[in-house]
């Protein structure tokens, strides 16, 4: 039987590193991506299941050598997840500050690079003979309501309609995709800040914050317990959007 090789594209970010842990903790082999050279928690270059990889998620050259190094090392992978995005600066005040180059750098990161991702990986899918292989990609509560971030928001859109338009074509292959729409992650810092607080936590209908690992409980579900779950976006947010 083959072992479970998770690939986690922006593998190195706060809630990343949260998921990383939970697959290891299961014995899986993890296969962390991110742009940045090294990885943030030396605690896992201890582990013999981990392995990282830097390279830019928006650049298909860069995509393609990762492809190739992971193929020949490798040959297969059972579950692909894009945690990759994130705002830019000049959108935070929303459509009348935002640059047109940060507008087409949002997009491009928030939606085009999932794509990318799964076009270029989803052979090493197809080369599993596993029976449970799926793909979740993140978006954000940003699609749903809104909070500024013009491009990135519409990014964070775009992903629900690239599923729903792959979700039958991979289900031929036995692969499931997803997509997580996470609330509000507050850092200790800013649950601490009291502003922080009021501006956010009176949204939540549970009174409480996301937390990576409330995330990395709703990722784990989806890859290796809630099999029969396709072609859905998975909310978790402590009631934010209600």
């Amino acid at each position: 039987m083959e072992k479970d090789i998770i690939l986690i594209f922006g593998g190195d970010g706060k809630i990343a590193q949260e998921i990383v842990q939970r697959y290891l903790e299961h014995n899986c082999t993890v296969i962390a991506v991110d742009k940045k050279e090294k990885n943030s928690n030396s605690n896992f270059n201890n582990n013999p299941n981990y392995y990282y990889y830097s390279s830019d998620v928006t650049s298909v050259d860069e995509l393609n050598k990762l492809y190739k190094k992971i193929s020949e090392k490798f040959s297969y992978v059972t579950h692909i997840i894009s945690s990759a995005g994130g705002p830019f600066s000049s959108e935070i005040n929303g459509i009348f500050d935002i640059t047109f180059e940060d507008i087409e750098q949002s997009i491009k990161l928030n939606l085009i690079s999932h794509i990318y991702i799964v076009k270029i990986f989803l052979p090493l899918l197809q080369n599993s003979v596993n029976n449970n292989k799926s793909i979740l990609l993140f978006s954000s509560l940003n699609a749903l309501k809104s909070f500024d971030l013009p491009a990135y928001s519409a990014g964070k859109s775009g992903i629900f309609g690239f599923v729903n338009s792959i979700v039958r074509d991979i289900g031929t292959f036995n692969i499931r995709i997803n997509t997580i729409t996470p609330g509000t992650v507050a850092t200790p810092e800013e649950i601490a800040n009291k502003y922080y607080n009021y501006k956010y936590k009176d949204m939540m209908a549970l009174d409480q914050f996301t937390s990576p690992k409330d995330i990395a409980d709703v990722c784990f579900s989806l890859s290796h317990i809630t099999k029969a779950i396709t072609g859905q976006n998975i909310i978790v947010d402590y009631g934010q959007i209600t």
